[in-house]
């Protein structure tokens, strides 16, 4: 079952993304995350654990054709793919090519369905057709190893068929895919942080370049656990967005506090600029008064300072403070310590998903050495036959 769960895991991942962050929090619950589908995806995904049976091929045919089930485009080219294996089993090359035509090219299957197309030609005799596809399927996916190695296997049908002219370019243009697939695994060493975009957006991507068929390698791989760190990146990853926009609308809040500081500071300094002048008007008309208590005028003229040096001062007292609001503060530093939490998690993710590349990348190199030593022993035969 862990299989099973693996691949329940990394469908739901294809769609995380989208459900990502919920509230106003950002902050995604994933602890108790379990993966689950519909009964009928259950049901196909257990058909592809257990051996390929013949009895398996109603419960896949009827997936295909009835199904309406969002992870359909996943599944239902694996299912296209297990009805074609069965089909070539017994013998039925043309239902077997059906199904394979059918498989969307930019699935991961597409290699699987590209080279049993060519092993159904080749069980029919037609290994014209059969090297077309092994040629065809290497230059889609020149980063898949299994689509470089179907360049070898044409090299050697040609070989065998007399044809050196023919199997020569193809056994150099497979020692080319080779190195440069070689040369890509090892810039991917040098820097892992080049995955991380693959693996947070296209987990199930095709396997056009290395680096997707490295991740596809990494999900593939049962002890790499690099599923669960993909799912934390995207998950972090759209967690820090969340806080991003949230960000915003808290540097506006800051901002409209700050344009209302500045006002409130602005007019405090005219205010107590012209209350200054309102103290010494006041005063001096006190003092000229004492002189002439019955000018009616000037007793005006100070009833009429003294009441707008009380507005002044009930202006002053009653204006708003120029710090930022303690809310405004609260909110701030909740969000510094959210976005360095999410960082933290990306930093974790990340090292989890360096550790699973580097585990990984000496299988691929391995087996790239391998597939130019079978090239190269290859033309070395077409040289010991030409001599």
């Amino acid at each position: 079952m862990g299989y099973q769960h693996r691949l329940l895991t990394l469908l739901a991942v294809c769609s995380l993304s989208l459900t990502a962050h919920a509230g106003d929090s950002c902050q995604t619950r994933t602890a108790d995350w379990k993966p689950t589908l519909p009964a009928d995806d259950q049901r196909v995904l257990q058909s592809f654990i257990e051996p390929a049976r013949r009895d398996n091929a109603p419960l896949l045919l009827d997936y295909v054709q009835q199904t309406r089930s969002p992870n359909a485009p996943i599944l239902s080219n694996y299912a296209r793919l297990r009805l074609a294996a069965l089909a070539l089993r017994d013998g039925d090359t043309q239902f077997a090519r059906q199904q394979l035509s059918q498989i969307e090219q930019n699935s991961p299957a597409a290699v699987d369905a590209a080279l049993l197309l060519a092993d159904s030609y080749r069980r029919d005799g037609d290994m014209e057709r059969a090297r077309g596809w092994f040629l065809r399927i290497a230059a889609r996916f020149p980063g898949n190893p299994r689509a470089v190695s179907g360049l070898v296997l044409a090299g050697d049908d040609w070989r065998k068929q007399g044809a050196p002219e023919l199997a020569l370019p193809v056994y150099n243009l497979a020692l080319s895919k080779a190195e440069e697939n070689m040369q890509a695994l090892e810039q991917l060493q040098q820097d892992p942080d080049q995955l991380f975009r693959t693996l947070t957006n296209t987990v199930a991507g095709n396997s056009t370049t290395v680096t997707d068929q490295l991740v596809l390698a990494l999900v593939r791989d049962p002890h790499s656990q690099v599923l669960d760190a993909t799912r934390q990146l995207m998950v972090a990853h759209s967690e820090k967005k969340c806080l991003r926009e949230q960000g915003k609308a808290l540097h506006n809040a800051l901002q409209h506090a700050s344009a209302r500081d500045l006002s409130n500071a602005a007019f405090r300094t005219a205010a107590n600029r012209e209350k200054a002048a309102t103290e010494q008007e006041v005063a001096d008309l006190k003092r000229i008064l004492q002189n002439a208590p019955d000018a009616q005028d000037l007793q005006a003229r100070l009833a009429d300072a003294e009441g707008r040096l009380e507005r002044l001062n009930h202006r002053l007292n009653t204006l708003g403070s120029t710090e930022v609001p303690p809310e405004l503060q609260k909110r701030e530093a909740a969000l510094d310590a959210q976005e360095k939490r999410v960082d933290q998690q990306i930093r974790q993710a990340r090292q989890q998903v360096r550790t699973a590349l580097q585990k990984q990348l000496p299988t691929l190199k391995t087996f790239y050495r391998n597939l130019a030593g079978e090239a190269q022993l290859g033309k070395a035969q077409l040289l010991q036959s030409s001599s």
